[in-house]
């Protein structure tokens, strides 16, 4: 009997991360052995908000050298593809955009998928809203005023007879409860379908700050409308489906998947299939992680920054000597 992957739920056996630099020299061997294919997220592993990661470019080469292919899967749609593209550029990382994955564009490949036909209530950044539109995509947004505190300007703001069927969350530092209302009333409509993008319940804004994720709004619009949500961020399963046939993976336990956040990246690679790995450079320390109880979100593997690649390999290549 098959084994639904997406639906692995947490154990009572804890799983123990393994710190990649205190393994064996065999096991190094075996831990490199054991992946062809690199996920990694970006935010957290190449640069925090303000500054780079030290070594980071540098550990991804060293992993291109040892022959592994590596793309990178983002939930963070606030900058531009072109403006990802020039960052990677400073920093001297090859980047591939048509391996890119970041919310917006999986879910104009969603829509693409579905022959999706209809109007576009979207609650986004303008990024968000320039894919959509440059994908053949109509939409509407707002209101984004503030309105008298009357139910009739209510009722003025929200009830519209325009036919939505489809309404999209992302990152929108401009949402507000109308959008929220306005939202769920075109979900009556039995057609009109729910789409989260980046589906963070938390976003690092600075160090020791979280601030609410769009996935917090999602929840409350999908319970309201009792409606499905399709969720095209990680760790959404809709996500890990569209991954896994753009990529052709076939053996799922030969891709790692690294990340500085538990649930986003870590449990997203483990309901993959995938092996896991966080990074300590991010959003998650090591006391974090060593209280995490949901095995879903409990990394295989750790390390304090891609930095540690380079340092592992060369202890792998003195063993050789």
């Amino acid at each position: 009997m098959a084994v639904d992957i997406y639906s692995i739920k947490a154990e009572t056996t804890q799983k123990t991360p393994k710190h990649i630099l205190k393994l064996s020299v065999n096991d190094k061997r075996e831990f490199l052995n054991s992946f062809d294919r690199i996920f990694s997220d970006v935010d957290g592993v190449v640069w925090t908000v303000n500054e780079y990661i030290p070594q980071a470019a540098e550990g991804f080469k060293a992993l291109a050298d040892a022959g592994k292919k590596y793309s990178f899967v983002t939930n963070n749609g606030v900058r531009s593809e072109s403006e990802y593209a020039q960052r990677f550029k400073e920093i001297g990382i090859e980047f591939n955009a048509n391996e890119f994955v970041y919310p917006a564009k999986s879910v104009v490949q969603y829509l693409n998928s579905i022959n999706f036909k209809g109007l576009i209530y979207v609650m986004a950044t303008d990024n968000f809203k320039k894919s959509l539109r440059g994908a053949g995509y109509e939409y509407i947004f707002g209101p984004l005023k503030i309105i008298k505190e009357t139910y009739s300007d209510l009722a003025n703001h929200i009830f519209s007879n325009e036919p939505v069927r489809a309404v999209i969350l992302d990152v929108d530092f401009n949402m507000s409860s109308l959008n929220l209302i306005r939202a769920h009333l075109f979900l009556r409509h039995p057609d009109c379908i729910l789409i989260l993008g980046a589906s963070d319940k938390l976003l690092p804004f600075a160090k020791g700050v979280d601030i609410i994720g769009p996935s917090s709004f999602a929840k409350i619009i999908a319970e309201s409308s009792k409606k499905r949500l399709i969720t095209l961020g990680k760790p959404g399963k809709d996500l890990a489906e569209l991954l896994v046939k753009n990529f052709c993976i076939k053996d799922r336990k030969r891709v790692l998947m690294i990340g500085d956040m538990l649930e986003q990246d870590i449990g997203f690679g483990t309901q993959c299939g995938f092996q896991t790995l966080l990074m300590l450079s991010g959003g998650c320390n090591l006391e974090k992680m060593l209280a995490e109880t949901n095995t879903v979100n409990i990394p295989d593997y750790y390390a304090d920054s891609m930095g540690d690649f380079i340092e592992l390999l060369k202890d792998l290549k003195k063993a050789e000597v």
